[in-house]
């Protein structure tokens, strides 16, 4: 079967009228970003879709991590900010999300690539969730996307734990440990 569209992000420019976004939306096939923007459902679906459609939404030169990084690995809804590992800031918004950067070491096995989109691996996307203050998680439940990243990606706590150990000087490492302590009778 022939391939029909192969951009994963779409603009309200790209469709032919302003209420197209919004009906393709209800539909279901597209998933949308804000007003302007979406990113096609047929590309959420696989894992490398997603990376596709990440890999157009973080900067150039970036790592995709925290919730994004999460988003990529597990799919649902796609979270409010764009999360990045980089030394550099980013004050303009990509696709109608604001991009939050965090500046943490990052140990190259930390880093893997899916297709072309550079990520943080399973197992540091859950230290850096973890790490997340409760005003930065926003609507998502971080035992809910922990668990699930522990049981499809085997990701252990001793793992995070001994990851966590050996970053001591990230922020928020006490509740992070506190959070992955909690979680033992989960598992």
């Amino acid at each position: 079967m022939p391939r029909i569209d192969t951009t994963p992000l779409l603009t309200h420019k790209d469709l032919p009228g302003p209420l197209s976004m919004a009906r393709l939306t209800h539909f279901g096939t597209l998933h949308s970003l804000d007003q302007t923007n979406a990113y096609s459902a047929e590309h959420a679906d696989p894992l490398y879709g997603r990376a596709m459609i990440a890999l157009k939404l973080i900067p150039f030169g970036t790592i995709a991590c925290a919730l994004t990084a999460a988003w990529v690995w597990l799919g649902g809804t796609f979270p409010r900010t764009v999360d990045v590992i980089s030394s550099s800031h980013y004050r303009a918004d990509s696709h109608g999300r604001k991009i939050r950067v965090f500046n943490r070491k990052t140990a190259p096995e930390h880093v893997i690539q899916v297709g072309n989109l550079r990520i943080t691996t399973p197992m540091r996307t859950a230290c850096d969730i973890a790490l997340l203050t409760p005003g930065e998680l926003n609507e998502h439940d971080a035992c809910d996307v922990l668990c699930a990243l522990f049981e499809e990606y085997q990701v252990s706590l001793a793992q995070c734990m001994q990851t966590l150990d050996d970053n001591h000087f990230w922020p928020n490492t006490q509740p992070a440990r506190e959070l992955f302590t909690s979680m033992k009778h989960f598992f």
